[in-house]
């Protein structure tokens, strides 16, 4: 007699609960899971590729060849999680129908390891956006913190296929600004669903709700007056003096007195560029901050407009100003609004043939998902613990392609 419970329609069903449930993840880039096909026997934990992004070119003018360059940038994707939902029965419990076994387990699991991803892509590309709008600790509740965010973007010569995956309350707050706002009438359906803001609408191309955005909780510092320290600084560190006692987080943003470079014509943008903190520091009257973007002033890979002067200003967002100004810890939900090439999620294959296991892996290309369900009976007793194992990684490719809506 068969049973219902065979690891190809457990994968399966585990797959479909899955992908219904990722909100923030399933807008990333995923065309980088073929980067990693051809493992011997499966992906491990700490396996890496590095593929190129697109190249930079200036513009020349006149008759004479002035050859650039190629320039091979590689951001690193690294397998570092192995995510997996373990659970068993009894042989007798083995002959469950089909809808005990999916509301008991394979959509609980598909749920779960959905949260899981969708909470960690999150957390690991937020602190790597360096363009922001809003501020710690306030409500978006107008149109122009959004307008803004897509602006910025387009400014910089990002596709105009953008995406926002805001948290529920922030949802709400932009759903109740516009629920009046919209005419003709009969274009509301189309911008609404399930009392969500949705899309096309603001320039942006969808809209999305996931309650697991992360959330960012910023540095401190006493009465500070924050400046450059040095001119013609260039590079991932900033020197700075005028600080009282701070402790910064990775994550942090401030900026200063250069204004962002469009990365295809480069022209000044009318935008002060933004930089994030790269690292946690901590001291006090003078820091050498590390951040990013690099700060560089000319050439293909070129991000601002000038090197900042000695003693420019520098504004934290979340600080009361730049003279005697003061930091406290304000925690913010990171909304995000980007295109999806801004960041990269791979799912790759797991090792199938298992020593007295009866596993089966399971692959679905357009989902661009692989699970692998494992089970083994255990004779002492009478149980067949089994396990559903992901494993993949999470890695920004392209920073400035996003924008941090700080709520």
């Amino acid at each position: 007699m068969d049973t219902f419970i065979s690891p190809t329609w457990v994968t399966k069903d585990v797959a479909l609960n899955f992908d219904n449930e990722i909100a923030l993840l399933a807008e990333f880039d995923r065309e980088w899971n073929d980067a990693f096909v051809n493992k011997p026997g499966g992906a491990k934990i700490g396996d890496t590729v590095q593929p190129r992004i697109q190249q930079r070119f200036t513009m020349s003018e006149g008759q004479a060849l002035q050859q650039q360059a190629i320039l091979n940038q590689t951001v690193t994707i690294t397998i570092n999680h192995q995510y997996h939902v373990d659970m068993g029965w009894s042989s007798s419990q083995d002959r469950l129908d089909v809808e005990e076994v999916q509301d008991r387990y394979t959509m609980p699991a598909g749920q779960a390891l959905a949260s899981k991803w969708d909470l960690q892509a999150g957390l690991e590309v937020y602190k790597s956006v360096y363009f922001s709008v809003g501020n710690p600790g306030v409500p978006i509740t107008t149109n122009g913190t959004y307008t803004q965010a897509q602006a910025l973007l387009r400014s910089m010569a990002v596709p105009a296929n953008f995406r926002a995956v805001l948290d529920p309350q922030s949802q709400a707050d932009i759903s109740g600004a516009n629920t009046a706002g919209f005419n003709p009438p009969a274009q509301i359906s189309d911008f609404f669903r399930d009392a969500e803001f949705s899309g096309p609408a603001l320039g942006i191309k969808k809209w999305l709700s996931d309650p697991l955005m992360p959330a960012h909780t910023t540095g401190t510092m006493t009465a500070s007056t924050p400046v450059v320290s040095g001119a013609n600084q260039t590079g991932s560190t900033l020197a700075v003096s005028g600080l009282g006692t701070y402790a910064f987080k990775k994550g942090d943003v401030f900026t200063v007195d250069v204004y962002a470079v469009n990365p295809v014509a480069y022209s000044t943008t009318r935008y002060l560029q933004q930089f994030t903190l790269t690292a946690d520091i901590a001291g006090s009257s003078t820091a050498t901050l590390p951040i990013s973007p690099s700060i560089i002033t000319s050439g293909q890979l070129q991000t601002v407009n000038a090197s900042p002067a000695n003693g420019a200003a520098l504004t934290f967002k979340g600080a009361t100003g730049t003279v005697s100004a003061t930091m406290a810890a304000q925690t913010s939900v990171q909304n995000l609004i980007f295109n999806p090439a801004a960041f990269a999620c791979v799912f790759v294959d797991l090792p199938e043939n298992l020593p007295g296991a009866d596993s089966k892996r399971w692959n679905n290309k357009k989902a661009k998902m692989s699970l692998r369900w494992a089970q083994q009976y255990n004779i002492q007793s009478d149980q067949l613990p089994s396990r559903i194992d992901t494993i993949g990684g999470i890695a920004p490719i392209l920073p400035y392609f996003a924008v941090r809506a700080w709520s």
